[in-house]
């Protein structure tokens, strides 16, 4: 059997060490209105932001499918934290747990040049054979505090752009400019149900997609994925979302459209998804993952409310020819 995970800060100084990253026109730009970034990792399928809490070390999994930042219960004592018990029930994407979140604060958290002070974060369980875990990562950070302060994040790149404030909308205006001038493709996306949300279609049906980098694979709403006719085949995969499993299965679809976007002949598992993020209306086909979102040098912008796609560039065999790949780009 295999298991697959899908999830569904008060900053006081940043800054990119010149001899780690060349900042590209994004980079400049952002740096020179106060805004300072740090390098993720990238282990897997995975996004991450190193950190230290209290100068212990730890991983943030880059989550905007997860509504609040995080810590895993396990990591408490690894990472120096205590816990305030609370009696609402931890849910993820397919479900609620048996366990209850809990609160918690970091006093001092560094990321690359800066530091974070007094950081509020959900506690939630976790156990050690989980791809969480598996992964090296001791907690998420979640949706709020990336809209909060006005977050820019660069899939492709490998970087996350954060400032102590959110900015005026002209930083976001002049950053579309820039993105569409260098091939970008925008797509809007709202705030809703505590998700990132995405306009868009499957195989021509009108829907919506939550947009989630903690997302391993992209996962299609099971009762969705039976309107719209797809060929579900059965498999032996089990996805887990903060210790609720569910059995999934697989189809391909002709096409999907985030925004103007159009991703074609595209693979995706298919599972039955919570109302807590797909929300009770029928119009959500299920959570975009990591693997089309990196696949197309996603840019998030959470001042404007936009991510940025373009496919990216496809790797050259040993004889110097472009391998082939799935079609993927603006329709």
């Amino acid at each position: 059997m295999r298991f697959v995970v899908i999830t569904a800060l008060l900053l006081t100084n940043v800054a990119i060490s010149p001899a780690a990253v060349t900042l590209d026109s994004l980079g400049k730009y952002l740096t020179r209105h106060g805004y300072g970034g740090a390098q993720l990792a990238h282990p897997e399928n995975f996004y991450f932001l190193p950190f230290q809490s209290n100068g212990k070390p730890g991983n943030f999994l880059v989550d905007t499918g997860s509504p609040t930042s995080l810590i895993f219960r396990a990591n408490l004592s690894q990472l120096g934290l205590s816990e305030t018990k609370t009696t609402f029930r931890a849910s993820g994407a397919f479900g609620k747990s048996t366990e209850a979140y809990g609160l918690t604060t970091i006093k001092a958290l560094t990321a690359g040049n800066c530091t974070l002070t007094n950081v509020p974060a959900t506690v939630a369980p976790g156990t050690a054979d989980t791809p969480f875990y598996r992964s090296h990562s001791n907690g998420l950070l979640g949706l709020r505090e990336l809209v909060a302060f006005g977050a820019f994040l660069d899939l492709g790149h490998r970087l996350i752009y954060l400032r102590p404030s959110r900015p005026s909308w002209d930083v976001s205006t002049e950053i579309s400019s820039i993105l569409l001038r260098e091939g970008y493709t925008a797509v809007p996306f709202s705030l809703t149900n505590y998700h990132l949300r995405a306009a868009g279609a499957l195989d021509g049906r009108p829907c919506y997609f939550v947009i989630d980098t903690g997302g391993y694979i992209t996962v299609l709403d099971a009762d969705f994925a039976r309107r719209a006719k797809l060929n579900i085949r059965a498999t032996r995969m089990t996805a887990e979302s903060l210790g609720v499993r569910t059995q999934l299965g697989m189809a391909i679809s002709r096409s999907i459209r985030i925004g103007p976007y159009e991703i074609r002949n595209a693979s995706a598992s298919i599972g039955h998804l919570t109302p807590t993020v797909i929300g009770h209306t029928s119009d959500v086909a299920g959570i975009l993952g990591v693997e089309y979102l990196a696949t197309n040098s996603a840019i998030f912008d959470f001042v404007g409310g936009k991510m940025y796609l373009r496919p990216r560039l496809p790797p050259r065999t040993r004889s110097g020819k472009v391998a082939k790949r799935r079609i993927l780009g603006p329709a």
